[in-house]
């Protein structure tokens, strides 16, 4: 290939003259007035790689024939392409490789690379190019001018035949020659004479391959008309409509800045809507990943790229569950693609290959689990104009929210409505393809799984796919892993657990990224641990966690089914841009009520079994004496089983069981048993609220306990009423318990009520991230300390209760003197009393809550529950002086005030930051 020496035309300076001059030749040869001619040059691209600048020459030649006629060339020291178009064949040629893609006969009536009209069919109307298609095609070279002065801001410069602005530079040379220098890019170019035309396969030692001529056009037209909204994007990109749309099963809507889009129905309906809403988008991400893409991919490895994505998805297919397949032929008919094509298409992750973490308990402020995901992929391919929030309710399957792309139908980051997430990260290992697609698997864990160990089964069980790593968490125990798996092996990382790749674990923490960015990340929540709220988790994706190539992030709050979305721009990683957050179970709640009845989404029903497992994470105290309360109470965190009962008449809406986590060999009384007083709407249904565990009083009819429920369900919150060990079902009709079971029960009750937060977290419709506590009198007491193990529990609410509870037994007049002589009949002396109180005394832990989620209500004139010693509660748990409420009322009148005390606490647990 023979380029012009642009240097040497610099030898002679012409004297400066008016731009439209200078564009005349241009224009001539790219409007089609001269149908002959050649324009070949350099682009000198400055990267850098390994912090060391480098200069990457690319020689370009294009030479125009005839109307149907022309060749282009590109030559890189590592790559090189010849596209060579006649009237009845086209040519791809990859003299690297030594392979050539021949393709003759008929083209694609639109979407063809014929040089005639060229710029009207390649140059997309979403493009800030398409400006200049009037001013080059149809008009005289005047109007370019005005335009690269007015639009591009281009200003004579001092130095003959220059313009600019800041940032880019314009040079006209003799000759014909052309220089733009902008940064990280240096062109220069000029027009020559085209030469002789060659014979379209006249490609000497290359191999030739045949290819449909209309699949090779259609595709490099496509992936033109596509790279230039991708370089230049419009305003209709940049800024789109934000109009609502409805069809029969599907809804779109923005939310902030995010396009999310609700779907339900069979795999026909979703597929037919996703088309009918997203039809637009779809194509862009088709014409992202086949036209720009594609045939760099091509280029770089040397074989038709449609090839490559055929033969992934022929042994990917037999893996694909076949309602995603009728989907996805639902989808394809609905936008007017190829059903084989949009298929192939839908496998693209597989052929490429970001960071994640799950942190909760003490690693942050409240125990809340939050699952953070980057996906740091191909920005530079435009896919943010397809992005899309996607909530889909598949018929007989769980609802998840997917955070993708218009036109694809697998997931890489989403949220189920049972409160599962699941992030993807590539790695390695491409081309071993047997087995599920990771995108297909990871919707299959979305919408078949509600449970971590079944998301985890799934993968187990089913054939694999390359090498891929993800962080998978469930709301329910707040548990999270990181999984790296192959086709042979899947590896589970528990939070805290040291790896090779990742250095040393992080208590409560799963951290999976590379590089400085790992270390980065790391370091991050090794400064936050211990403070970490939804506010700094989001700050934990910030650059350079981040790459510079930064999709989208999400941060997932799956016990509160709430996400945080940011999606990159033309102009922004994601970042950098704001998030929105999302609320996946009022997303669910929007859609027609068939919807959501033929999905499977959990309801509470009799005989219905859920699994839970503790989240109990009490961090380590300093005060010895906290310490070793700590040791007596907590017990070792495991999975159980929470089962739904019938109620007993007047006793709730459901019966709620699930074993004691500290047994005492009473199997009777190890049945932890809780009155489940439920939120319904005016048609009956369960719906989903906040909840409050109960804990009540002394009295065996626990009348007090059951007032405070109630009350909190007319406010709109899920009530539990807790039966402490010996009371109600837990009571032994024929024996009553003796002092040596009495002492067992002290510690016994503390940790009931502490697993009770995780068996309310199981149940369906209660919003797992806001799971409060209520005490009264005894039940004050038991929840003071079951609150400060690990702050566990949201807020907590404590009524006529307080600190040193064997002075409280000693001093205190009608129910404390009932205890005490109940004690003293069982034959417990003074001091037994006191050690068996001693290990739930509230003041040995109160410390450990939350004062600005805490609120103590007390009596002034309390003759059981003395108000020194509420003030004591008070003190040690340092609360503020508005959370110490002090009623004027004794132990028994204060339920004159319950009305308004139910008021405010529905309002404080309802208060959701």
């Amino acid at each position: 290939m023979v380029v012009a020496p642009l240097v040497a035309c610099q030898a002679t300076v012409v004297i400066a003259g008016d731009l439209a001059k200078e564009f005349l030749p241009w224009w001539k040869c790219v409007s089609g007035r001269r149908e002959a001619f050649a324009i070949e040059g350099t682009v000198h691209l400055r990267s850098k790689q390994d912090a060391t600048p480098r200069r990457e020459i690319v020689t370009i030649r294009f030479a125009r024939y005839d109307d149907d006629a022309f060749d282009l060339e590109a030559h890189h020291h590592l790559h090189a392409v010849v596209l060579r178009r006649r009237a009845q064949a086209t040519a791809f040629a990859l003299p690297r490789h030594g392979r050539v893609y021949v393709g003759r006969g008929d083209v694609d009536a639109t979407d063809h690379i014929a040089p005639t009209g060229g710029l009207g069919r390649l140059v997309s109307p979403d493009s800030a190019a398409a400006i200049i298609v009037p001013a080059v095609a149809g008009q005289a070279p005047a109007l370019l001018a005005a335009l690269a002065e007015k639009v591009a801001g281009l200003q004579p410069l001092d130095e003959p035949r220059a313009w600019g602005r800041p940032g880019l530079v314009l040079r006209f040379l003799q000759e014909g020659g052309v220089g733009i220098a902008a940064p990280g890019v240096e062109i220069n170019l000029a027009i020559v004479d085209p030469g002789p035309m060659l014979a379209v396969d006249d490609f000497p030692g290359l191999t030739s391959e045949p290819l449909s001529r209309t699949e090779l056009e259609w595709t490099l037209a496509r992936g033109i008309r596509r790279a230039t909204e991708i370089l230049l994007p419009g305003p209709s990109l940049k800024v789109p409509e934000r109009l609502p749309q409805k069809v029969a099963s599907g809804t779109l809507k923005w939310e902030g800045d995010q396009r999310v889009v609700t779907l339900w129905g069979t795999p026909e309906e979703i597929g037919g809507a996703h088309g009918e809403l997203l039809g637009r988008e779809s194509w862009r991400c088709i014409d992202s990943v086949l036209g720009v893409v594609g045939p760099i991919e091509t280029v770089r490895r040397g074989r038709w790229f449609r090839h490559r994505l055929d033969e992934a998805h022929a042994r990917l297919a037999p893996h694909i569950p076949e309602r995603h397949t009728r989907e996805a032929a639902a989808l394809a008919t609905a936008i007017g693609c190829d059903a084989k094509l949009f298929a192939a298409v839908n496998v693209f992750p597989e052929l490429f290959h970001c960071s994640g973490f799950a942190l909760s308990g003490p690693a942050t402020l409240d125990g809340t689990l939050y699952h953070g995901r980057v996906l740091d992929y191909m920005t530079h391919i435009g896919l943010q104009d397809a992005a899309a929030v996607l909530v889909i309710i598949p018929e007989e399957r769980v609802p998840f929210v997917s955070v993708g792309y218009a036109g694809f139908t697998g997931s890489v980051s989403g949220m189920n409505h049972a409160g599962i997430s699941l992030g993807e990260m590539g790695g390695g290992g491409e081309g071993q393809w047997d087995g599920v697609p990771m995108a297909t698997l990871m919707r299959r864990g979305l919408e078949e799984c509600h449970t971590l160990d079944k998301v985890l089964t799934l993968w187990r069980k089913s054939p694999r796919t390359c090498e891929y790593y993800y962080v998978f968490a469930d709301a329910k125990g707040r548990r999270a892993v990181g999984v790296g798996a192959t086709p042979k092996r899947v590896e589970v990382i528990q939070p805290g657990e040291a790896h090779p790749r990742l250095g040393l674990g992080i208590a409560d923490s799963v951290v999976l990224s590379s590089g400085n960015r790992l270390e980065t990340l790391r370091d991050r929540i090794t400064a936050g641990h211990g403070t970490i709220n939804t506010a700094s988790a989001i700050r934990l994706m910030d650059r350079p966690v981040a790459a510079a190539s930064n999709l989208h992030n999400v941060l997932f709050v799956p016990e509160r089914l709430e996400l945080h979305v940011s999606h990159a721009t033309h102009d922004s990683v994601a970042a950098e841009r704001p998030f929105v957050r999302l609320d996946l179970a009022a997303l669910v709640a929007a859609t027609p009520v068939e919807a959501r009845q033929a999905a499977a989404i959990i309801r509470p029903t009799v005989n219905a079994r859920f699994p839970a497992a503790d989240s109990l994470m009490p961090a380590a105290d300093e005060r010895p004496d906290a310490s070793d309360c700590l040791a007596d109470i907590v017990w070792e965190p495991a999975t159980f089983t929470v089962a739904l009962d019938a109620a007993d008449k007047g006793r709730g809406d459901f019966a709620v069981r699930f074993p004691s986590p500290r047994p005492t060999g009473d199997m009777r009384n190890d049945a932890v048993w809780m009155e489940w007083y439920a939120v319904r709407d005016k048609a009956g249904e369960v719906i989903r609220a906040p909840a409050c565990v109960v804990v009540h009083e002394s009295g065996s009819g626990m009348q007090f306990g059951r007032l405070i429920a109630k009350g909190l369900r007319e406010h709109g919150i899920h009530a539990f009423l807790v039966h402490l060990p010996h009371y109600g079902r837990r009571r032994d009709p024929v024996t009553k318990p003796g002092a040596e079971r009495l002492v067992l029960a002290v510690t016994q009750a503390v940790a009931d009520v502490r697993r009770a937060r995780d068996a309310v977290a199981a149940l369906p419709s209660v919003d797992a991230g806001h799971i409060s506590l209520q005490g009264t009198s005894l039940g004050g007491f038991v929840a003071t300390t079951a609150a400060a193990l690990d702050r566990g529990y949201s807020k907590t609410f404590i009524m006529l209760a307080g600190a040193d509870l064997p002075a409280v037994l000693a001093n205190g007049q009608k129910d404390a003197e009932k205890v005490r002589a109940k004690l003293a009949a069982a034959g417990m002396s003074d001091r037994q009393i006191r050690d068996a109180l001693h290990s739930i005394e509230p003041s040995r832990l109160a410390h450990r809550l939350a004062p600005d989620r805490t609120w103590l209500y007390s009596g002034r004139f309390d003759d059981v529950v003395p108000p020194r010693n509420a003030d004591l509660l008070a003190e040690a748990a340092r609360l503020p002086a508005d959370h110490h409420v002090r009623l004027a009322a004794d132990h028994y009148t204060g339920i004159f005030y319950l009305p308004a005390i139910l008021a405010e606490v529905a309002a404080k647990i309802q208060d959701i930051q």
